[in-house]
């Protein structure tokens, strides 16, 4: 099996989201949680490398973006606060640590914050997670003024796997691949993405 055509790939969003976003709405429920599936074709090939069949439909990936509409115009702080960690952590980041990029937001624009982005390890190694990335933001990141993530593998609960030399390698590993995309240290780990003009040309 060969890999396949990244333009070929089929995204599946989904977003349930209960009122009307806007600067009133409920803090806990204010920001949009989107889950995205990527799906997409496979072909085998014959010995001179020419697609074979018809082909085979195969999950690719899954993502979850979390979007703060006009996250400037509300109190960041307490509505990431009412929402989970996750979110808090980000407000803290900026506001403690990065409010220049809190001022940025204050001219306009959505906060998008990418909470986890997996590809199957059989598609790995042709940045397959770049295109995904740049395909959301082309489509419900459109009006983000600044996309976070936080380039750190997932912990187990009790956190035991965070000093071993293979957690320190792939937190490397990971800002490595991300800041390849375009994206910018800004805390900690935390890696922020202001100027998408260039990634979506």
């Amino acid at each position: 099996m060969k890999a396949f055509d990244p333009e070929s790939l089929t995204f599946r969003y989904s977003c349930e989201y209960r009122g009307i976003p806007g600067p009133g709405h409920d803090p806990s429920d204010y920001p949009m949680d989107w889950e995205v599936s990527v799906e997409g074709t496979v072909y085998e090939t014959d010995d001179e490398g020419f697609d074979i069949g018809d082909g085979e439909d195969v999950h690719v990936g899954d993502a979850r973006v979390r979007v703060i509409p006009d996250a400037g115009s509300i109190d960041l702080l307490d509505t990431m606060d009412a929402v989970d960690s996750e979110a808090m952590g980000v407000a803290e980041m900026l506001f403690n640590e990065r409010p220049d990029l809190i001022e940025d937001l204050e001219a306009g624009g959505d906060l998008l914050i990418l909470s986890s982005l997996w590809i199957d390890p059989r598609f790995r190694g042709n940045k397959i997670g770049h295109t995904v990335l740049k395909a959301i933001l082309g489509s419900v990141g459109r009006v983000a003024a600044l996309v976070v993530l936080q380039a750190a593998p997932v912990l187990s609960d009790d956190g035991a796997e965070e000093d071993t030399p293979e957690h320190k390698a792939a937190k490397v590993a990971l800002r490595r691949y991300w800041t390849g995309f375009g994206f910018e240290e800004a805390a900690g780990d935390y890696l922020v993405l202001g100027d998408m003009a260039e990634v979506l040309a």
